[in-house]
């Protein structure tokens, strides 16, 4: 079957043409399943699906039994007096055209012809293997819901309904891939989306023209703004809350079937710089940890430029006694400072890809003898000095408070190592000057990336996150309409209530 397989075949009256026309499309598939069959008035009938993505049990019970068993007065039954009054489906359509009827198949639906109408029913008895909900690997909270998106986007969808219990809660779907035909859904609240970002989306999506989408990484590269970017320009969420808060502002999440992960559109910086959590303790509390999280990004990319520039150009800022120990130490190894940190930060990144790709038991004891026993012997060895290794370790950990980001702290930390190499505190300072250009001058779906922060707006969750009862109104970039609570909305005191 080549990828443009549709004929524009109808469905015919005649059940053998019907099933001459599929064995001609599918083959000797050994997956499909063709049963013909006569109802209870001895009319002609047969059904066909593939094996594997329906349940056989709710098939013989709810299809084929009624079909078999059930009589009435009249001498043939037509498909839409089978839809109503024979099967207890729960969901079915009928369709005309044998192309539509195929692809709901594919789908996993069941499709039934009868002799003597050009119409065939589709039922839903869909049951193919899937994982259960539980809490996804990432965006691990301690505090908060612990369910998370699974490889289904029927259940994905019906997790964020949870969420959302509204009639402006609206789910289009789009089919993609010629070969793949993969289910995508665009989830939004069409009273709050900025109908600008949703209108490009489609847009952007209807010129997909592919073989195959097997993941949201598919759609993500496909559709962003600037492809080239060190910095991702839209959002991923693993967990049904975070992408009902990102929708409840005025994104639109994209599901896609068979991926864990959705997509959400717009995003900003300073989303990755925040964690669901922040929203469900104290704003003293989530304020101070997401200035932790801007420090240890600044880290994670900075720290081993700064120390290869002030060991090489700066030194009078290095107190003396530091100074003389890290001299010390790098007279023992063979290896300038510059070249040790772009050795170990080059082990650092095998090890790493190492205990990602192996399995689970072998890629932490990895890690944990790539770590320890190994950065201890390059030590004892002198290969690299203890400094150098500290500060890589101090780096690597500040690494993973930000973890979406942590692609682009990987290159931008070697870029930064580079300048501080060559340039000194000079180089950093331009290498920082351009990055700030650079990000102010990403837009995602026409919403400026660094928002807030580059656009003069309302700031109520930034980098401080204010009470939850002062966060009234939703980011203005992001949807058209602002307010999201009451101005009533206060806790007792703030109202003047007495008890």
């Amino acid at each position: 079957m080549g990828s443009n397989w549709r004929r524009n075949y109808m469905v015919s009256r005649q059940v053998e043409e019907n099933l001459d026309k599929i064995h001609a499309l599918f083959g000797s598939s050994m997956d499909l399943v063709i049963r013909e069959f006569q109802l209870a008035n001895g009319q002609k009938a047969a059904a066909f699906y593939i094996d594997g993505l329906v349940d056989n049990d709710i098939l013989g019970r709810d299809f084929f039994s009624p079909l078999m068993k059930t009589t009435k007065n009249s001498s043939t039954y037509t498909c839409d007096e089978i839809a109503k009054s024979v099967l207890m489906m729960g969901e079915f359509t009928i369709y005309s055209s044998l192309d539509d009827v195929i692809a709901a198949v594919l789908q996993g639906l069941t499709a039934l012809f009868v002799a003597g109408d050009n119409h065939a029913i589709c039922a839903q008895a869909i049951n193919w293997p899937q994982r259960s909900v539980e809490e996804p690997a990432t965006d691990v909270v301690l505090r908060g819901p612990r369910e998370g998106f699974i490889e289904s986007m029927r259940i994905n969808v019906s997790l964020l309904r949870r969420k959302i219990h509204h009639p402006d809660f609206k789910v289009e779907t789009v089919c993609l891939g010629r070969y793949s035909q993969t289910d995508i859904a665009l989830v939004y609240v069409d009273s709050i989306v900025n109908e600008d970002v949703l209108r490009q989306i489609k847009k952007r999506l209807k010129k997909i023209d592919i073989d195959s989408i097997l993941d949201s990484g598919y759609i993500e590269q496909l559709i962003q703004d600037t492809p080239y970017s060190l910095f991702p320009t839209i959002g991923v969420a693993e967990k049904p809350d975070i992408a009902a808060a990102r929708i409840l502002e005025g994104r639109v999440a994209v599901l896609i079937d068979g991926s864990p992960i959705a997509l959400t559109i717009p995003m900003l910086f300073i989303e990755g710089l925040h964690s669901p959590e922040d929203y469900y303790t104290r704003f003293f509390y989530a304020s101070w940890v997401r200035i932790i999280r801007v420090i240890a990004f600044l880290i994670s990319i900075y720290l081993p430029g700064f120390f290869l520039a002030a060991a090489c150009y700066h030194q009078q800022i290095i107190p003396f006694k530091l100074l003389l120990s890290m001299a010390a130490a790098e007279s023992q190894t063979p290896f300038s400072t510059g070249f040790s940190l772009l050795l170990i930060g080059l082990s650092y990144e095998i090890l790493r890809e190492a205990g990602i790709r192996l399995p689970k038991p072998a890629g932490q004891a990895i890690s944990i003898v790539g770590a320890i026993v190994m950065g201890d012997a390059a030590v004892n060895a002198n290969l690299i000095s203890a400094p150098v290794l500290i500060v890589l370790a101090i780096t690597v950990v500040a690494s993973f408070v930000t973890v979406a980001y942590v692609d682009a702290s990987t290159i931008l930390r070697l870029l930064f190592l580079l300048l501080g190499w060559q340039f000194g505190l000079f180089g950093l300072l331009l290498g920082t000057m351009v990055m700030l250009i650079y990000l102010c001058s990403l837009e995602s779906f026409g919403v400026p990336f660094m928002s807030p922060l580059s656009v003069f707006t309302h700031v109520e969750d930034s980098i401080i996150r204010m009470p939850l009862w002062m966060m009234k109104l939703r980011p203005a970039v992001l949807s058209r309409n602002l307010r999201r609570m009451s101005k009533e909305t206060k806790p007792p005191h703030q109202r003047g209530d007495k008890e």
